[in-house]
């Protein structure tokens, strides 16, 4: 998600919810293309471990992306926060990415 975005999600989120919103516990391992770039074959041939946690993980998390492509990203995310200690990884998308394929 965009700084901005994410910025003015955290801004907003905090006046209702001050005790809750924190920075971000994932982190992206390496740079690579953006997924709207690619086609879908492309997108699902992308490494499955490029993000990592580096924060403790509250049990109710909200994972929020601003594009989902093949969900491929959020799959994997999803599973770390669980791996990490996250009892239930709700995802909140603003818009899909269309198949350019099909």
């Amino acid at each position: 998600m965009t700084n901005h975005l994410l910025k003015n999600l955290r801004q907003h989120l905090g006046e209702r919810y001050p005790q809750q919103v924190r920075q971000n516990p994932l982190r992206k391992r390496e740079h690579t293309q953006a997924q709207h770039l690619l086609s879908r074959k492309d997108r699902l041939k992308n490494k499955t471990k490029l993000y990592e946690v580096t924060a403790p993980i509250a049990k109710h998390v909200a994972l929020f992306d601003d594009v989902m492509t093949t969900g491929s990203t959020i799959e994997s995310c999803t599973k770390l926060l669980l791996n990490a200690g996250a009892e239930r990884v709700d995802v909140w998308v603003i818009a899909r990415t269309p198949d350019k394929e099909k």
